[in-house]
């Protein structure tokens, strides 16, 4: 006799809100928390995709460690970087302008990595993507008006590809929601390899689309889709 065996809890270690948005597309009910004890500073000359690596699994794990509680957890981080350099988030408004200049009219990567960590914390899975962006040759007056809106300020590189009065990007090259911050192409597929019955999303179609709309309220108003610990 067959006895039904439900998925696992999710529990997403990021309390970013368009990370939130991005899981509850995929329609299964998750939870979600700030890692636990994670400082997000690359180690000197540290390579942008393995510090990326560095960071998801390092936030997955901790949080998995401290409040997974049989839980499946879901790890990620996002590195914006030019020519070896990495943009993390901005310190203050005059460094959010000084990387905004920095990345105009020019292609830089995106690079976000996405960590799984099963709830007996026997199997870890580590998937990385990294997109191609060219930025557009925005004016520094468009700067100062999108720094003046706050939206630069959690952002790594300090902006938001969705935002639509800013519209920093010329052309994408890849997943968007990847750029976004979560790529709900490896997710899918993550989430099937470790037993959910899921089919795997493509880039560009369904969820995973530019049909993005960055959250004016809180994650509780996801209903069971997001709730936050």
């Amino acid at each position: 006799m067959a006895f039904y065996r439900p998925p696992p809890a999710i529990l997403l270690a990021s309390t970013s809100p368009r990370r939130r948005e991005l899981v509850a597309r995929l329609k299964i009910p998750f939870e979600s928390c700030a890692p636990s004890g994670v400082e997000e500073l690359p180690y000197s000359e540290e390579d942008p995709s393995r510090y990326a690596d560095r960071m998801s699994k390092l936030k997955a794990l901790s949080t998995a460690t401290a409040v997974g509680n049989n839980r499946l957890v879901i790890g990620s981080d996002t590195v914006v970087t030019l020519g070896g350099v990495i943009l993390g988030k901005p310190s203050d408004v005059l460094e959010a302008g000084s990387m905004l200049r920095f990345l105009r009219g020019k292609t830089h990567q995106v690079i976000t990595s996405v960590t799984l960590v099963s709830p007996d914390m026997h199997k870890v899975l580590t998937k990385t993507s990294a997109i191609s962006v060219t930025m557009r040759n925005y004016s520094d007056s468009e700067i100062g008006e999108y720094i003046a809106t706050g939206d630069a300020m959690d952002k790594a590189g300090a902006y938001a590809i969705q935002h639509k009065g800013f519209d920093p990007v010329s052309r994408l090259y890849g997943c968007y929601t990847s750029v976004v911050g979560l790529p709900l192409c490896i997710l899918s597929l993550q989430l099937a390899d470790i037993g959910f019955d899921m089919q795997r999303i493509p880039c560009g179609s369904g969820p995973d689309s530019r049909n993005f709309q960055t959250l004016s309220r809180d994650t509780k108003d996801l209903g069971e889709s997001g709730k936050s610990l």
